[in-house]
């Protein structure tokens, strides 16, 4: 008797025109992305546009997150598994990772339990601490590959939150720059003593030789980073003795994985 194929995950991903896996370029989505790579679930891919994105969300009966942007990606599909909602739909990073785990236990991307747990919020913290400097040198540059509707959406959100247009965001005097580089040296040598570890740590990951969703999650801001600014890409990986470097070449084929492409169909806003 002829076996079924398991119903894939479906993944829901932000449009960019960058070319390649590098069309994948959200921190957010490229680190789900990541653990379906890393644990090799079968996955179809949607890519949306900002103003999609809201549309999509509510289609599918999901509410918005109390905190933070109420609609936001990256969001999954998978019937079979997620049962909190009727399309079996999950929305935002960590949710969706900590399902994924659940569902396809092995290999796991907390590979020390608790204490894996533990480590991706330390991670997640120093990545907030960075943010001044991926605010001011990278999203800026977002804008440019995204598709034209994509593009006012972002334009004029992000205007919004930085009270002053996108266009000037980016310091363009060197003391600035500078300071902003300090800041990113200051922060970052927190997560390259975590990957030194003590002497004698064997492995290149936070945990040693197990890679889990810290190693992934810290990725996919370096690949976000090289993205849209790749000369400050190159500073971080600079860094220490190439820690940064040797984590981000390790993650780099679960970075850049790919589902098979499919349309969805996104309900018309009103609002």
């Amino acid at each position: 008797m002829a076996t079924s194929e398991p119903e894939p995950v479906h993944f829901f991903d932000l449009y960019s025109d960058l070319p390649g896996p590098a069309k994948s370029w959200s921190p957010n989505t490229l680190g789900v992305r990541a653990v379906l790579n890393f644990k090799g679930i079968p996955y179809t891919q949607s890519w949306i546009s900002y103003p999609d994105i809201k549309p999509l969300i509510t289609g599918l009966g999901l509410p918005p997150n109390r905190e933070g942007i109420p609609y936001t990606l990256p969001a999954i599909i998978h019937r079979s598994s997620v049962t909190s909602n009727p399309n079996g739909a999950l929305m935002d990073s960590l949710p969706i990772v900590l399902h994924l785990d659940k569902t396809f236990p092995s290999p796991s991307v907390f590979p020390s339990g608790d204490a894996s747990y533990a480590l991706v919020l330390a991670v997640q913290k120093v990545c907030k601490l960075l943010r001044p400097v991926i605010s001011k040198l990278v999203i800026p540059r977002v804008v440019e590959h995204l598709d034209d509707r994509g593009q006012k959406y972002f334009n004029e959100t992000r205007s919004a939150w930085f009270g002053k247009p996108l266009a000037q965001v980016h310091p363009t005097d060197q003391a600035s720059l500078d300071e902003l580089w300090k800041l990113a040296e200051t922060e970052a040598a927190v997560l390259i003593h975590m990957l030194k570890g003590r002497d004698g740590k064997k492995g290149l990951f936070f945990e040693g030789e197990k890679a889990g969703y810290a190693d992934l999650l810290f990725a996919s801001q370096l690949a976000f980073i090289n993205r849209f600014n790749p000369e400050l890409f190159k500073k971080f990986l600079q860094l220490g003795d190439g820690e940064f470097k040797t984590l981000y070449e390790a993650c780099l084929p679960w970075l850049e994985g790919q589902g098979e492409d499919r349309e969805w169909p996104v309900p018309s806003c009103s609002s």
